[in-house]
């Protein structure tokens, strides 16, 4: 089971339009294609902060001298930094977008947590 987090827009509150849907956890698109993945997503600014991070690293592991080992190390770890803090990449983004928390639901996929989410909130409706 997966947990997601739900993110609404308080100008289309009264609709489920705004819902967007987070997944919580490691992420391997964002792991191996982090700056095409955050264009995917819109995060512009986190793109280009990956983009500038990856040159700079790239850059200081040639500038201190690491063999081609130290350097594919270095650039694993990278990824792996970034596949596990992309959901909170998303996060905050939304967060600057106006949106807010609104609720955590688990599912087997993303569709299974849609769909417990939106069943729960028609039932709740009067």
């Amino acid at each position: 089971m997966r947990v997601y987090t739900v993110h609404v827009d308080p100008l289309s509150a009264a609709d489920d339009a705004g819902a967007v849907l987070v997944r919580d956890g490691f992420s391997w698109p964002a792991a191996l294609f982090s700056v095409l993945w955050a264009l995917y997503h819109g995060l512009w600014a986190w793109a280009l902060a990956l983009l500038v991070a990856g040159a700079a690293l790239g850059a200081a592991a040639v500038w201190l001298g690491f063999d081609r080992a130290s350097q594919a190390v270095v650039e694993i770890g990278a990824m792996a930094l970034v596949g596990w803090n992309a959901g909170d990449m998303r996060r905050v983004a939304l967060a600057h977008r106006g949106y807010r928390l609104f609720d955590v639901v688990v599912g087997d996929d993303l569709a299974a947590a849609e769909k417990r989410f939106f069943g729960q909130r028609a039932r709740a409706l009067p």
